[in-house]
């Protein structure tokens, strides 16, 4: 009869043994952080009303095709220092307003946004006072009821 001379070693003393437990508590633990990453967080893309928000896309889009049917252009002159300074445009027509709402949206700051009115300063130029803006990019939204211009102008401070 043959003994048995090999050394009995314990499971937490094999290398292996904790190789087949690590990858699955691995996963665990993955998909717990990766879980309470989701639920903490709220899809801000994702709306309940997309379809009314569709329709709304499909206004603006028209108010922007009657912008250019006019042929409106709008020009930065100044965004800076708490004033924002703009040419309107208007092709052949005389089309000047007494004034003109003004969206400015930061392109990644949306809690620095401003909506204001511009008041016409003759010869085609509007003035608003929209206070100290944050450097970096932002969009000029001007509008009225039936058309709308945007353009993108960037603020150094």
């Amino acid at each position: 009869m043959k003994s048995n001379t090999e050394p009995v070693t314990r499971w937490q003393q094999e290398p292996l043994a904790w190789l087949v437990f690590a990858i699955p508590l691995g996963t665990i633990a993955a998909c717990a952080l990766l879980y309470a990453i989701a639920s903490s967080n709220s899809d801000s893309l994702v709306v309940d009303d997309y379809y009314k928000r569709g329709l709304q896309i499909n206004k603006v889009l028209d108010r922007e095709a009657r912008a250019a049917e006019r042929g409106l252009a709008i020009g930065i002159d100044t965004l800076r220092d708490g004033i924002l300074e703009f040419s309107l445009s208007a092709g052949a027509a005389d089309y000047q307003p007494e004034s003109l709402a003004v969206r400015l949206s930061h392109a990644t700051r949306s809690q620095v946004d401003q909506t204001l009115t511009a008041r016409h300063a003759g010869d085609g130029r509007y003035v608003a006072a929209p206070g100290a803006l944050a450097p970096g990019p932002w969009y000029v939204d001007v509008s009225s009821d039936d058309w709308r211009l945007v353009t993108r102008h960037h603020v150094n401070n």
